[in-house]
């Protein structure tokens, strides 16, 4: 029961973790995305001047802001078409589906975010032509969301397998539907 209870608190400490994580990055990178906007309004309709790397900015903020907004629906668990299964099922069914569900996912994004870090690599040759940035920073945007996204479904999996937590479906809920 100790081990139960110390699992289903690391489980939880993880999920906050990642949270938290997506939280900032969303701010930060929609934030930067809205200044280098602004920024570049003012500089050309009041200035009448041009901002030569506002072209590139959003090129490399808007993967950040994807992957923070991916992983946050995927550790709270809003995901459309569970959702609407799950609705279908008897408390059992929910489980078993939840189970198989989350399992195939951390097996699969696992395995996605290994072969991102190839891309991630290969794209690190290549540089924004303004900033001088190399292109691997949009790539370890995806390959941290993958493994971001294996882990979500890994915590997932342990809270209602191991733990036994109830699958829940409240598709009104705005901050998660299936919990």
């Amino acid at each position: 029961m100790a081990l139960q209870t110390s699992l289903g608190t690391a489980v939880r400490k993880v999920e906050v973790g990642i949270e938290i994580f997506c939280k900032s990055v969303l701010m930060l990178s929609g934030f930067g995305l809205l200044a280098v906007l602004v920024v570049n309004v003012f500089v050309r309709y009041v200035i009448q001047g041009s901002v030569e790397a506002a072209s590139e900015l959003p090129t490399l903020l808007f993967p950040w802001f994807v992957m923070g907004g991916l992983v946050l629906a995927a550790v709270r668990g809003n995901h459309v078409a569970m959702q609407l299964t799950m609705h279908l099922l008897p408390p059992a069914g929910r489980r078993v589906l939840s189970l198989i569900i989350h399992g195939l996912s951390a097996v699969v994004f696992a395995v996605l975010g290994w072969h991102a870090i190839e891309n991630t690599l290969i794209a690190h040759d290549e540089v924004s032509t303004i900033l001088h940035v190399p292109g691997s920073i949009g790539y370890a945007a995806l390959t941290l969301a993958f493994f971001l996204m294996s882990l979500c479904a890994a915590t997932a999996f342990v809270r209602f397998g191991l733990l036994a937590d109830k699958v829940l479906v409240d598709m009104a809920a705005a901050e998660g539907a299936v919990v």
